[in-house]
């Protein structure tokens, strides 16, 4: 397989063999009929000999955590919506294969950012209720929760079959025996990232962008540094913002991923400082309220890049109105969305 680029910059991994189907994209013929639509459903699941407690209803939630896991490794950026839901997914998922590593945060902690980032990551697929809340955690692994079958379980059956049964299936599936094979190791490989029974992800460094990058690898560094010395903190989220402006005639690939990381170190402060304690968000303001231009910017662009900060002021009933430190230095897009 190898990515490839559509016409509008979206991306998504291509099989070399057949350039027309994607690694997230072959299983779509294989689609299981909607049960909510018709009649009754009188057929039974696909592994319904393997697993006899899946109906068909469980069949078509577990078809879309397959179809959401694997669309991880494509990039949709048709519309401003797509890359917002785009950007949350793929942060989510970074942040997913971080946690189980971190030392600073005690294990309720860990398992509340779990949760927030799992539900985050499927939310911003986009996918339907049922398959929203469709799967708990067990420790490392994710079991979906009405049939107490664990995701690894379940996508191995379904790959062995259609490898088994692929002449059966051979107007639906074009890649081979051993295209379906890889496709499982990968499935699995992200699906480990997501449990968390991986090996972090990290973001290749570049000289200039070292101190951000080394602390969005390390969350744990970011949290030490944080309480030892915020205006150290705040300090490299300045220097990233001034980065951005002495960069604006280089290559629109090192502005991206300057943007790219300026956008992540945001988030994480949202979202292991300010899930934590909203109050915190005092030590931002009093850090850039110097330079109100400077500190509208970040304050909006954290506000409104995601909606992890909406879902944390809900998920807590923050009242914003009690926050005028903060609000006043909203852009029309961030007053819009929250005031």
């Amino acid at each position: 397989m190898a990515f490839g680029q559509y016409e509008d910059d979206s991306a998504a991994l291509f099989f070399n063999d057949h350039p027309d189907d994607t690694f997230s994209g072959w299983i779509v013929p294989l689609r299981p009929k909607d049960p909510y639509y018709g009649s009754k459903p009188d057929w039974k699941p696909v592994l319904a000999e393997t697993f006899e407690q899946l109906n068909v209803y469980d069949e078509m939630i577990l078809y879309y955590l397959l179809f959401t896991i694997n669309s991880t490794l494509s990039i949709n950026t048709h519309n401003t919506y797509s890359e917002m839901n785009d950007v949350m997914k793929k942060y989510s998922f970074l942040q997913l294969s971080h946690l189980h590593d971190i030392t600073c945060l005690n294990a309720s902690q860990k398992q509340s950012l779990r949760d927030f980032f799992f539900f985050i990551y499927l939310y911003a697929h986009p996918v339907n209720d049922e398959t929203l809340y469709a799967c708990t955690f067990d420790q490392q692994r994710l079991i979906h929760t009405n049939t107490g079958i664990p995701l690894e379980d379940y996508f191995v059956a379904y790959y062995n079959h259609y490898t088994t049964h692929r002449d059966e299936h051979a107007e639906h599936i074009v890649i081979s025996a051993d295209e379906i094979q890889a496709c499982k190791a990968l499935t699995l490989e992200l699906l480990q990232v997501i449990e968390g029974r991986s090996p972090k992800l990290i973001i290749p460094s570049i000289k200039s962008l070292e101190p951000a990058i080394q602390l969005i690898n390390d969350v744990d560094g970011m949290l030490k540094l944080y309480k030892d010395d915020p205006a150290a903190f705040c300090q490299i989220i300045r220097d990233l913002l001034a980065l951005g402006v002495a960069t604006e005639g280089a290559s629109v690939n090192s502005r991206s991923y300057r943007d790219y990381c300026f956008t992540v170190l945001l988030q994480n402060y949202a979202s292991y400082i300010l899930f934590f304690d909203f109050n915190e968000i005092q030590v931002l303001i009093d850090a850039f309220q110097d330079t109100p231009m400077e500190c509208r910017f970040i304050i909006s662009k954290m506000f409104t890049d995601t909606i992890f900060l909406n879902k944390i002021i809900r998920q807590q009933e923050i009242d914003l109105n009690e926050y005028p430190e903060v609000t006043r230095f909203f852009n029309e897009q961030a007053t819009e969305w929250f005031l």
